[in-house]
């Protein structure tokens, strides 16, 4: 496991206060048209995962960093997702555009999760975070870092995030981020890559603090980037099928 200190220095190189993309015409990751279709809506798209839902007033906020960007530079993006949607990813699972292809796969991640939480089960718990800086995630998306605010806290996240890591292992290091935006799946132009750094530069000024906490855990499940669905919480009885 990364140390903090190992941690904050690879984030702090592609999480910076002005954003990285070079002023030309932008094309995104060809991966992106599995989950947008041609006229910039959601396509389906499947699979589970272990999120942190967050606090009504962080979703509000985050709502109106949202608008501003759509407002600035419309056209940089696909459909806008719902306020409903912003989460924070503890770990991804499996996914797909297939559903039956990856059945098997979602009864196994679940019945391995269930079982590393009878074994190992969860305590209330609260994690401080705090805003990094807006980042172009792997030319799919734009998204919020998120780094631990302080050792103590990082060290709770790696504890929650190698529970899960143990159901099935990533080929990627875990950078901890709130997806607000996927970009338009044809690209946009030189002129509308300046728009949007200029508007994720001021917005990289206005930092914030949040809380992560294990009674808003949850696996889910999802059917498109703007449709999840929660199955159960990871804190024992804290419930299941959180909307």
């Amino acid at each position: 496991m990364e140390t903090y200190a190992a941690f904050l220095e690879r984030v702090s190189q592609f999480e910076q206060a002005e954003f990285s993309i070079p002023e030309q015409e932008f094309l995104p990751n060809p991966s992106i048209k599995a989950k947008v279709k041609a006229d910039n809506t959601f396509s389906n798209f499947y699979g589970d995962t272990v999120v942190f839902d967050l606090d009504d007033g962080v979703k509000a906020y985050l709502a109106e960093v949202v608008d501003t960007l759509y407002r600035t530079a419309p056209t940089c993006f696909a459909e806008k997702l719902p306020t409903s949607s912003f989460h924070m990813t503890l770990h991804d699972l499996s996914s797909g555009s297939q559903l039956p292809q990856l059945l098997d796969e979602l009864i196994v991640n679940r019945k391995r999760l269930e079982e590393k939480l009878v074994k190992t089960p969860l305590t209330p718990m609260v994690i401080q975070m705090r805003s990094h800086f807006l980042f172009n995630m792997v030319d799919t998306s734009l998204v919020l870092g998120l780094i631990p605010a302080s050792r103590a806290d990082y060290d709770r996240l790696m504890e929650l995030y190698t529970l899960v890591d143990d159901v099935k292992k990533l080929p990627y290091p875990f950078t901890p981020h709130i997806t607000l935006a996927y970009y338009n799946r044809d690209g946009f132009s030189a002129e509308q890559v300046r728009d949007l750094k200029q508007v994720v530069r001021e917005l990289n000024h206005a930092p914030i603090e949040l809380e992560l906490d294990t009674r808003r855990l949850y696996y889910q499940t999802f059917s498109s980037m703007k449709d999840y669905q929660s199955i159960f919480s990871l804190l024992k009885n804290e419930g299941a099928c959180h909307e």
